[in-house]
């Protein structure tokens, strides 16, 4: 299995009333993807994060994948390239890590 995590931070124009609403539309354009592109055992998007402050990003997407090709697979996929458009469009920065279990 691998697993794939991205961390995104909302652009610093947005509003909180904008960043919640596009979260949300990211949440759903984002966990469509499972029943759409074969290979994904899991994907959840997080949107809301503790009110603590102590993170430092805004969204994250914890996926776990039957291979890394799979994980290819899924990355290459035009329905994956759509959705990652949109979240490319309003967010201002993007960590990622995958990893083999």
């Amino acid at each position: 299995m691998v697993r794939h995590l991205v961390l995104w931070k909302y652009k610093e124009e947005l509003t909180e009333e904008e960043r919640n609403k596009l979260g949300i539309e990211a949440k759903k354009k984002l966990e469509a993807l499972k029943e759409i592109i074969p290979g994904i055992l899991s994907l959840k998007v997080i949107t809301k994060t503790l009110p603590t402050g102590s993170g430092n990003c805004d969204l994250m997407l914890d996926s776990t994948f039957i291979s890394e090709e799979a994980l290819d697979f899924y990355q290459n996929h035009e329905e994956h390239i759509k959705a990652a458009s949109f979240v490319r469009s309003i967010v201002g920065s993007r960590i990622c890590v995958d990893y083999e279990e």
